[in-house]
């Protein structure tokens, strides 16, 4: 449940994540530290829920889901692609308190600058020294080709002693076979150096790996970062069909200006998480290069709706009744002088409570008389209150804590209407 007041801010993003100038990005808080397992007392979570909306023919939707490098929104009851990169798209942030039953825990979290494959100086000093490599010894075979061919004459031979049918010797044949010695020897030693030379490069730092590794460390420490990479281990006792993650990075440039900062923004679809933990590692490129992180924010969403983690933004969390009385301050403030009926608000049974029970109670309408501060005082199956339901079904109504019923504003006895599967906290 949320909050009356929003936050929202809007953004444009395009090159395979979302750039913003510092004057437009939501308060960052630092990425908090996995916190020890909740007592179980405590089962619900308030938090500040981040919203995402992406511009879509100049309306705004909201993000359902991410497929590879798209946004799914819903038009009309179908889905469609957004892209992350290409056309610039607006990009809209809501922020509200909310109240959560459902948490997924998230520990273990790594985030730092890193290098995409292309940048990454131990990967282009490794593949510089292997295309060396192959020039050279490309060159060495062609070389030791041309000096066997050298020496066999190009595979022409000149009699110098060649004559005509009645014996008269041929005039130039001893000259022609003397300008082919020489040529052949001039050749093959041309291409005895060519070998020479390569069989001396070979020999030198140029294809080692340790002269690789030397330049490599030389390269790294000018720190030409262009990639944020973050990692964690994820799970959840409610399964998460489809579960992404939205990573928000506040960061600054080399050359930008003191007090200057950027933000990105970039997501990723998960496989389904269950209670089983999981690894997540996330690389991200297109940053500027030597840039500096400032803050970094995971935020896990499931089927567009964000699942409050160990690293939520201002996450504290409440036992059944303190998450009563957040919810009634925000019921009395949003209903001043109304008159409204009773209602459920907190205690939804949990899955093997459910599974206990048939296919009527499940559907079934119960009446709960409630007091006027949201106490459940009896459960009845008709709405005239006459006929007192079983009691495992009263057990489960009176475990739920009710909006009271108002009258002008004011709090007073009434009657409230429960599906027990329809309660969503």
């Amino acid at each position: 449940m949320k909050t009356p007041t929003m936050v929202s801010f809007s953004y444009c993003f395009s090159a395979g994540f979302f750039l913003m100038t510092a004057a437009q990005a939501a308060p960052a808080t630092p990425a908090a530290p996995a916190s020890k397992p909740e007592a179980a007392d405590k089962p619900y979570v308030l938090f500040m829920r981040t919203d995402v909306a992406v511009e879509q023919n100049k309306k705004l939707y909201p993000v359902k889901d991410v497929h590879g490098p798209m946004f799914i929104i819903s038009v009309k009851g179908q889905p469609v692609s957004v892209p992350m990169t290409g056309e610039a798209h607006k990009l809209e942030f809501q922020h509200g308190l909310t109240l959560a039953r459902a948490s997924a825990s998230l520990t273990g979290l790594e985030s730092g600058r890193a290098y995409t494959a292309r940048q990454d100086p131990k990967m282009k000093r490794q593949r510089d020294a292997v295309l060396a490599e192959a020039v050279i010894g490309d060159n060495a075979s062609l070389a030791e080709g041309q000096f066997i061919t050298a020496l066999n004459k190009n595979g022409i031979l000149i009699n110098s002693d060649a004559r005509m049918p009645d014996g008269t010797p041929i005039r130039g044949a001893a000259e022609s076979a003397a300008a082919q010695d020489a040529n052949s020897a001039a050749a093959a030693a041309t291409a005895f150096q060519s070998q020479s030379q390569m069989e001396n490069l070979r020999q030198s730092n140029l294809t080692s790996g340790g002269f690789a590794h030397l330049a490599a460390e030389a390269d790294m420490a000018l720190e030409n970062f262009d990639a944020v990479e973050v990692r964690f281990n994820v799970s959840s006792a409610v399964f998460l069909e489809k579960p992404y993650v939205v990573i928000i990075t506040r960061f600054h440039a080399r050359d930008d200006k003191p007090g200057v900062a950027r933000n990105a923004v970039f997501a990723k679809a998960l496989e389904s998480i269950g209670a089983k933990p999981s690894r997540v590692e996330v690389l991200h490129g297109g940053f500027p290069f030597g840039f500096e992180i400032e803050d970094l924010q995971v935020h896990l969403y499931n089927e567009g709706k964000e699942v409050p983690t160990d690293v939520a933004q201002k996450r504290v969390p409440l036992t059944r009744e303190e998450a009563f009385e957040y919810l009634k301050i925000d019921y009395f403030r949003g209903h001043k002088g109304e008159t409204m009926p009773a209602t459920p608000a907190v205690g939804r049974p949990d899955r093997l409570e459910l599974a206990r029970l048939g296919p009527k109670q499940l559907e079934a309408v119960y009446f709960v008389k409630v007091d006027k501060v949201g106490r459940p005082l009896g459960t009845f199956s008709d709405e005239e209150c006459s006929q007192r339901v079983d009691d495992s079904i009263d057990a489960l109504a009176r475990n739920v804590r009710y909006y009271p019923a108002l009258e002008q504003g004011k709090a007073v006895d009434g009657i409230a209407r429960l599906i027990l599967p329809h309660l969503e906290l």
